[in-house]
């Protein structure tokens, strides 16, 4: 018994540390899809937005994909950046003041008495419309996904499964 016990150990072994290998070959191979073009953006904005510093760039992905570039300017304001991975689009940039706050967009989901439960808010484009898109659980508890412009602070749309 003591044979079989030492071969089974070492087949589960192998078995495992190989199931672990691949799981994070395959984390790491997402992670890079997703942040590939983040370091190309940062430098559009810098260049395009004149900003001084990056403070993060996040990947929105809805008709077209875009790089949201959050940063400063030389004068220190908070700038958003929405640089396009299509080169035919325009970059776009805004001071933060200019628009509304992340979480006057989810209010105004709230409000609207769509939301239960809040999960997270980030920009967005649309074409040349600006957004914030607001992801939360709907009264069924459902998850479900507003558009709120940037400028205005009106809901451009609801998505709901």
């Amino acid at each position: 018994m003591g044979k079989k016990t030492l071969i089974f150990t070492l087949i589960f072994g192998i078995i495992f540390v190989t199931a672990i290998l691949a799981g994070a070959n395959v984390y790491q191979t997402a992670m890079n899809q997703k942040e590939s073009g983040h370091k190309q953006a940062a430098e559009t904005a810098k260049k395009e937005a004149d900003l001084k510093e990056v403070d993060s760039v996040e990947t929105f992905v809805g008709k077209e994909k875009q790089y949201i570039v959050a940063g400063k300017n030389q004068k220190g304001e908070k700038m958003y950046v929405w640089v396009p991975a299509d080169n035919k689009q325009k970059t776009i940039f805004k001071k933060a003041a200019d628009g509304i706050t992340s979480r006057q967009a989810a209010r105004a989901v709230q409000d609207e008495g769509l939301m239960s439960t809040l999960k997270e808010v980030h920009l967005a484009r649309e074409g040349n419309v600006l957004l914030w898109e607001v992801t939360y659980l709907n009264q069924d508890e459902q998850y479900s996904l507003s558009y709120v412009d940037f400028i205005n602070g009106k809901i451009h749309k609801n998505i709901t499964p």
